[in-house]
């Protein structure tokens, strides 16, 4: 061990550990809100007329992780249409797992997971970067959109619709290929990293948002298929509830420092749907998703794991110039 290695991690600067504090205390505060909230709502509840359906819930899990399952497939066909080769079950392992950085402050691990299992297999840490916070851009444009469209047909919340537009707008600039690889073509020169093999075109950033279009369609009917199976939502109430659903997923983005967008998604979620008036009980229902949420993650996370990848092939060990981790020959780890 060097005497450098050995010298201590420089104190976190007084800013930095007011804002983790604050930002600590805000998702304490909303949690804790919803939760006070959710305790009045109960008593509006005959919880002994519900007729809860186990299968229902059971299916609203299952679907939920498939749409997280497209979602992780999504991402390598963008990795493969900028030239990267990643295969199937390696892109699909690092973007489940990826979903353990939800729940860590400052989500800066959601790109770190992803990257632990993808520079294995020959991609760079830094496109991989990129590629995530593009799809979180196209996922936030459709979520915008649609939600202004459940807000609008649905007759409430106009006020609220050009906030939404504005997120979709923001979001439609950077996602433009020509802003997204001017932007990268910047990071990777600055860095002293390599060109991207290949760029995106229009039509398939079209395709893109069409595929997390079918992503939404499974989130939003899974969660209706949850609210169904617990508090008996009919039909009817699908717009309300997608919406809502989105709407929270938004907020879950924008909470960059809270895990999953604690607090600040659970708040959205119940102020919407108690906006919308899809439910009897909006705090009861924000409460039970968040579990639902977790749960689902958890389960889809530890079903991905135990799928068996496939070594690395020769051509896919990273190298310095690809701008990949180094990997040494005793056990393959990635180092820095």
């Amino acid at each position: 061990m060097t005497a450098q290695s050995r010298r201590r991690q420089p104190a976190p600067e007084p800013r930095t550990t007011l804002k983790r504090v604050a930002a600590t205390l805000a998702v304490a505060a909303l949690l804790g809100w919803v939760i006070w909230r959710a305790w009045y709502d109960a008593r509006r509840i005959d919880w002994g007329s519900l007729d809860i359906d186990p299968g229902l819930v059971a299916l609203s899990v299952v679907l939920y992780g498939l749409g997280f399952v497209w979602h992780g497939l999504v991402w390598v066909v963008m990795m493969r249409a900028l030239g990267y080769r990643l295969g199937w079950l390696p892109g699909l392992r690092a973007s489940v797992l990826s979903q353990l950085g939800n729940y860590i402050p400052g989500k800066v691990f959601i790109v770190l997971f992803r990257a632990q299992v993808a520079t294995r297999y020959g991609v760079p840490a830094l496109p991989v970067a990129g590629t995530t916070a593009l799809e979180t851009l196209l996922r936030n444009i459709l979520a915008a959109l649609l939600a202004a469209l459940g807000l609008y047909h649905i007759g409430v919340g106009a006020s609220y619709v050009p906030a939404l537009l504005v997120i979709a707008a923001v979001s439609v600039v950077f996602a433009h290929p020509r802003v997204f690889h001017a932007l990268a073509d910047w990071a990777l020169r600055t860095l002293g990293r390599p060109p991207l093999p290949a760029r995106l075109t229009g039509p398939q950033v079209a395709l893109l948002l069409v595929c997390y279009l079918v992503y939404w369609a499974a989130q939003t009917y899974a969660f209706w298929l949850l609210v169904r199976g617990t508090l008996g939502a009919e039909i009817g109430d699908f717009p309300a509830l997608a919406t809502a659903m989105l709407a929270s997923q938004i907020g879950s983005t924008l909470a960059v420092f809270a895990p999953v967008g604690l607090g600040a998604a659970d708040a959205t979620l119940a102020e919407v749907l108690k906006l919308t008036g899809g439910v009897r009980a909006p705090y009861v229902v924000a409460l039970v998703a968040r579990v639902w949420r977790t749960v689902s993650e958890m389960v889809e996370i530890g079903a991905v794991w135990l799928i068996p990848l496939p070594p690395p092939e020769s051509g896919d060990a990273p190298s310095a110039e690809a701008g990949g981790a180094q990997q040494t020959p005793e056990d393959g780890e990635p180092v820095g």
